[in-house]
């Protein structure tokens, strides 16, 4: 539900864009499962498509991500039910990457032709090889609904390996392709640096500020009791063409 009501999850006909690679950068992380990862490969999903047992799986992830994020990304409290989240996530299209090892050092990797979603988890658990993943859907209904907007999920056994900058990368490369003009995300608020950091890196362009859009809770001094705060949210806007 937003402002211009609710948007309709819509039952797409229309074959999934082709998945594609991104090469990591060197980084260690402490999982030893995902330390070696060289590469993630971002897939697209509806949910007609996306298997079952991995729409579960990024359930629990998003609401733990609610739990843990005390409003930082999003704005919703945790509670979000599975059915809710279908509809606020798989309301239009999904993208999931999927992490990898490749010990050939072909460079040619990038073109590699890459199977399904589920052939590429390479019989792992999906907590194991999901990397991060991401929605797109129209910010606005109607007449406006050329403009997009997206939101990111990235793990927190995954953080720290610059996922974040690479599904950033891959949705500039497939908003497009599904007939997107351009991109607005309407609060990233100022107290998530790592997002902004991104955004501003990928070119998009800080158009607007919303005061005291975001409700912080803290402990005061005494231990015993919490204060409320507020802090701001940036409106960021990018251009497809």
């Amino acid at each position: 539900m937003s402002a211009y009501g609710l948007l309709p999850t819509l039952q797409s006909t229309r074959e999934p864009l082709p998945p594609t690679i991104y090469t990591m950068k060197a980084k260690s992380s402490p999982d030893p499962l995902r330390k070696n990862w060289t590469h993630i490969s971002v897939h697209h999903i509806t949910l007609s498509t996306a298997p079952l047992d991995l729409v579960k799986a990024l359930y629990k992830e998003f609401s733990s991500e609610l739990e843990r994020d005390q409003a930082r990304t999003y704005p919703q409290e945790a509670g979000m039910t599975e059915d809710e989240f279908k509809s606020y996530f798989f309301a239009r299209d999904a993208f999931v990457g999927i992490g990898f090892k490749d010990g050939s050092g072909d460079p040619s990797i990038q073109s590699r032709q890459l199977g399904s979603v589920e052939e590429s988890r390479i019989g792992r658990e999906w907590d194991d090889a999901v990397a991060g993943f991401y929605y797109v859907k129209p910010n606005y209904p109607g007449h406006s609904s050329h403009i997009c907007n997206a939101g990111f999920v990235i793990p927190l056994s995954t953080r720290g390996l610059g996922l974040g900058y690479l599904l950033g990368e891959s949705y500039l490369h497939y908003a497009p392709l599904l007939g997107y003009r351009g991109s607005i995300f309407n609060l990233v608020y100022a107290d998530n640096p790592a997002s902004l950091k991104i955004w501003d890196n990928l070119g998009f362009q800080r158009v607007g500020l919303v005061p005291g859009a975001g409700k912080r809770v803290k402990p005061r001094g005494d231990g015993e009791s919490e204060e409320t705060y507020y802090v701001d949210a940036h409106i960021i806007y990018k251009s497809f063409v």
